[in-house]
């Protein structure tokens, strides 16, 4: 008979796990002992319907115009693919190109699911990718977070970069299938996944970097979000990464929603050789549930129990430091605060007024200082000297001055303020120290609100 299907099975049922795994697993992410790998249908772009789909079925029908296959193997990448090199319908550099083409668009204009950029702001120490793009990556650049990325190309490997995964050291996200950008190192069609199983799985200097499979000989918990447990390369591509470390590690996979779960063969072989486990969650329903427990470990509260958040009213100049702004807010999203800038003022009436009641409301204010927020047009500037006034920490008011870029600001009423950040008046931006800086920014402030509770 032939293999059970999991496109027959039923969807993921969506019951909730226990809580005290959901605990591990938080706490494996906090301590850096936790890797992320995002599986082909992790990620998926927002559909006219509302719905997501994944980035790489998307790229396969879009290939697959004309050729008259079936819905199933036109959703099926390495099917279309090697149709078209069969037909001869396109050569194999005009397959590159076409896949090129895609991605290059979907950069543009997909809107990604918004679960992977929550997921972006847990502290992992590796995130492997098996899609061919590095969209996942732009969220640590779009929030000035430090990162490294790279990929494996099986066609022409590089020598061992030497990978270290130590605290002090930036994430490692990592392309296990090539690269969009660099044609070359694309596995497409079934004779690249053919030449691509030879590479890792042969000689030791044409294999993934030593350096990398190092990490996955550490005891660790894995988190499998978007594969398709019956794909038979999945199997030989977890021999080559856990082959010498089968009984330390803990994975879980998580469908995508709508997805099928994993076949009842699939399970028993991920089970019985890397002891997976196949909670009954969709992909989304756990990440949500994950960020809760995870501002937990910490002592936080829900994120529904507004009511206990501290407020924190940013002033900035919108026209010229939006980006700064941006990306000190990224950094503070893990924190147990409400956020309040000009841009919620408006439909509000007068601004300074507006200013005004904010201030009585938040107990945190940081106005991010560059030569540019001292223009005359700046509503909050007439409430410097007030602001100065009040700032008392020990009373539940903190004002904290963050030196957004470099700017000489003696003659205000901020200079006198101690509380400015970053500590000797270093600006964030402009010293290629961005990221150390706004995490120790929001490291203060975390450590001031524990005080507020």
């Amino acid at each position: 008979m032939p293999e059970e299907n999991s496109k027959a099975k039923g969807k993921a049922t969506g019951e909730k796990l226990p809580d005290v795994i959901y605990q591990n697993i938080a706490r494996q992410i906090r301590e850096g002992s936790c890797a992320l790998f995002l599986g082909p249908a992790a990620m998926a772009a927002k559909q006219p319907d509302g719905s997501y789909r994944p980035l790489i079925e998307l790229c396969a029908e879009h290939l697959a115009k004309g050729l008259g296959l079936s819905k199933e193997d036109a959703e099926h990448l390495a099917q279309v693919t090697s149709t078209l090199r069969m037909r001869n319908a396109l050569s194999d550099t005009m397959i590159i190109a076409a896949v090129q083409d895609f991605y290059q668009k979907a950069e543009r204009e997909a809107e990604l699911q918004p679960v992977l950029e929550q997921l972006a702001d847990l502290p992992f120490k590796l995130i492997v990718n098996t899609s061919p793009d590095d969209f996942f990556a732009r969220y640590y650049a779009q929030a000035v977070r430090d990162y490294k990325f790279d990929y494996y190309n099986f066609r022409k490997p590089s020598p061992d970069p030497l990978y270290t995964f130590s605290d002090d050291e930036p994430p490692l996200i990592y392309n296990l299938f090539g690269f969009y950008k660099k044609p070359e190192s694309l596995v497409l069609t079934y004779s690249d996944q053919l030449g691509y199983v030879n590479k890792i799985t042969g000689a030791q200097h044409e294999r993934l970097p030593d350096s990398l499979l190092a990490a996955f000989n550490v005891p660790r918990f894995y988190l499998f979000m978007g594969f398709d447990f019956e794909d038979w390369s999945l199997r030989i591509l977890f021999d080559a990464l856990f082959r010498n470390a089968r009984n330390s590690i803990q994975p879980f996979a998580y469908p995508q929603k709508g997805e099928p779960e994993a076949g009842a063969r699939a399970k028993v072989f991920f089970q019985g050789e890397f002891r997976m486990e196949f909670p009954q969650v969709d992909m989304e329903t756990f990440v949500q549930n994950l960020l809760v427990h995870y501002r937990e470990l910490d002592g936080e509260a829900s994120s529904d129990s507004s009511s206990s958040q501290a407020e924190v009213l940013i002033l900035h100049n919108e026209a010229t430091d939006d980006d700064g702004c941006k990306a000190l807010l990224s950094h503070l999203r893990p924190l147990k605060v409400r956020t309040w800038t000009l841009a919620d003022a408006i439909g509000e009436g007068d601004q300074t007024a507006w200013l005004r009641q904010k201030i009585d409301q938040c107990q945190v204010v940081l106005p991010l200082v560059t030569a540019d927020f001292f223009q005359e047009n700046n509503p909050a500037l007439p409430l410097l000297d007030e602001l100065v006034q009040r700032n008392n920490p020990r009373s539940r008011f903190l004002v904290m001055p963050v030196l957004l870029k470099a700017t000489s600001f003696d003659g205000t009423s901020l200079s006198t303020l101690r509380t400015t950040r970053p500590l000797q008046k270093k600006p964030v931006f402009g010293e290629g120290q961005e990221n150390k800086h706004l995490a120790e920014i929001a490291e203060t402030l975390k450590k001031y609100i524990d005080t507020l509770a």
